[in-house]
């Protein structure tokens, strides 16, 4: 059975509760955070489906020589996604609802795994919920966790590729259409914090250490906004998005698949 000595497990934040003893081996038994974990920021809603997805991904575990598409619902709408790139080792790492946090606790399954590469796409749910104690989630704060991701996965994963996505725009007026709902007075708007964000991955990444790719130059229109056409509802992508961002990003993918047993 494979398994990998690691001096210092992935430390994941102060706010979760559950962490894996330093000097401890990281085998088979504990590459999944259990039920019990305490995740801060997270809303009821978010922790049952979190809960959830992790016991799926206990029960087909990632396996070796794959590509984890890593995030959230934007990343798990995507669905199959061997089938949107005709490969056979893309493993869809997505939850809805989830946040850098939440990756940041469930990184102990591709240390263990050592996948070909990452693609991570996370961030828009760390300032889109209007959790009361939010406010201390700033641009910058999202931005570290980001890199926080890429460190840890880095630090324990020296033949993982890691390409970090830069955070999708939205369309406020189409998400309340849609919704049926008022988004929150967000200060900064919601629009001008994802410009932060993106900026700032760029910034923080001036030495290269992992391939950038802009998605939010691809998606966003004249107005500033997500385009309309590429959407269902102002935040998540239709067909058409997800047939854009494929086609984009099909040059980082087609020389990572791996046709091996």
């Amino acid at each position: 059975m494979k398994l990998i000595v690691i001096s210092i497990i992935i430390i994941v934040t102060k706010s979760i509760s559950q962490t894996i003893p330093t000097n401890s081996y990281l085998d088979q038994k504990n590459l999944y955070p259990d039920s019990n974990i305490i995740i801060k920021y997270q809303k009821d809603w978010q922790k049952d489906y979190f809960i959830k997805k992790i016991a799926e991904f206990n029960k087909k575990p990632l396996g070796d020589n794959k590509i984890v598409f890593l995030g959230n619902s934007i990343t798990e709408g995507g669905h199959n996604w061997n089938e949107r790139f005709g490969v056979n080792n893309i493993v869809n790492r997505g939850i809805s609802g989830d946040f850098t946090e939440g990756i940041l606790a469930r990184l102990n399954e591709i240390i263990y795994y050592q996948p070909i590469a990452v693609f991570l796409l996370i961030g828009i749910n760390d300032i889109f919920d209007d959790h009361p104690d939010r406010k201390d989630i700033t641009p910058s704060y999202v931005a570290k966790n980001i890199f926080r991701i890429a460190n840890n996965i880095q630090e324990y994963c020296k033949n993982t590729k890691i390409y970090i996505q830069t955070v999708l725009p939205i369309d406020p007026r189409k998400y309340e259409d849609v919704k049926g709902v008022l988004l929150p007075k967000f200060d900064p708007p919601l629009t001008d914090q994802i410009n932060e964000i993106n900026l700032l991955i760029k910034e923080q990444n001036q030495n290269n250490i992992y391939k950038v790719i802009d998605l939010y130059s691809v998606f966003i229109d004249k107005r500033g906004f997500m385009n309309e056409v590429y959407t269902t509802d102002g935040v998540h992508l239709n067909d058409t998005g997800y047939q854009v961002w494929v086609e984009y990003i099909d040059k980082y993918v087609q020389p990572l698949v791996y046709d091996g047993d």
